[in-house]
């Protein structure tokens, strides 16, 4: 069976356009397989630059990516990225010390801190209790009663329980003796805890919202048409100005999972004004076949795609 010729997809009503790919959210489409989000395909950078190639209304292939010094992976990504034809913006990852205790995390810290401090609190004085226990039976078990004969000469001393009381005690004891290591165990783990998180985590940092938001700003004059790889929700405030001020037709692909909810409301301001032609939600499936790494379709598969992409109606999403 020959494979069906399949209708490539194409956005529509192009102007001159600039596209802007955010990489660090582009790659927590795919990077996490076990992620509720996961795209469950990676996208390939060349297919991805031909893909884009094809249109000729494109004048510009803006590409932000976060280059780890030090880290051989990360800079051969950065020359391959630049090989392929893109216009490479980059910028050094910075590791940037957060300390919970001093975070947005901070009533939620202290309130653990508080249950944990709680614990160890009921743990000490559960200890004590079982402490006290354990003298008791260690009293118990070494009482001892004089032993007489018939005739009314002490012959020795005996226990004053039974032999089935003496195990019953000495069990006792003995789990008395594991709960009391137990406890204290619990007690250091939770002081290693606390202490742990006491200390500043390093978090990543090296995200582009500010140069994107300034090149756009810069090369306004420049395009018709925005195609932004990222559905971060903090765009949405650029993609407005750049609608509803300014003019232009922006098309943002996104990953399903991976759309901000600001954009649900962009869309409704965009709806009263009549002015929704102006912008196109796009989800990466769209363009699966175009851009996949590896394109494992059917031989009888059939695409079924819209066709119609920028229109006069309500904004698209899928």
């Amino acid at each position: 069976m020959t494979m069906p010729n399949v209708e490539q997809f194409r956005f529509k009503s192009l102007g001159k356009t600039l596209v802007i790919i955010d990489w660090a959210n582009v790659y927590g489409w795919f990077s996490d397989p076990k992620s509720r989000n996961y795209l469950g395909w990676k996208i390939e950078l060349q297919k991805l630059f031909d893909y884009l190639y094809g249109y000729k209304e494109i004048v510009d292939k803006r590409f932000y990516f976060g280059v780890e010094t030090e880290k051989t992976w990360s800079e051969e990504l950065q020359i391959k990225i630049r090989s392929i034809g893109f216009n490479l913006q980059s910028k050094e990852v910075k590791w940037v010390p957060v300390s919970l205790e001093k975070s947005h995390f901070k009533k939620i810290i202290k309130e653990l801190f508080d249950v944990l401090d709680g614990i160890k609190t009921t743990n000490s004085e559960i200890a004590t209790k079982l402490y006290e226990l354990r003298q008791k039976i260690e009293s118990r078990l070494a009482e001892r009663e004089p032993d007489f004969d018939t005739d009314g000469n002490m012959q020795g001393e005996y226990p004053p329980y039974s032999p089935e009381d003496a195990k019953i005690h000495s069990s006792t004891y003995e789990l008395i003796e594991e709960m009391d290591m137990e406890l204290k165990k619990l007690n250091t783990s939770i002081d290693e805890l606390q202490k742990q998180m006491s200390v500043p985590v390093m978090r990543r940092k090296c995200d582009f919202d500010v140069e994107i938001a300034r090149d756009v700003f810069n090369l306004s004059n420049d395009f018709d048409h925005l195609i932004l790889f990222s559905g971060d929700g903090d765009y949405a405030a650029l993609v407005e100005d750049l609608t509803i001020n300014k003019g232009k037709k922006v098309i943002v692909v996104f990953a399903p999972g991976h759309k901000g909810k600001e954009y649900e409301k962009l869309v409704e301001q965009l709806q009263e004004k009549r002015l929704n032609y102006r912008l196109f939600l796009c989800s990466a499936k769209r363009l699966k076949d175009d851009i996949c790494e590896e394109n494992n379709i059917p031989k009888d598969f059939s695409s079924g795609r819209d066709s119609s992409i920028v229109t006069e109606g309500e904004p698209k999403s899928q």
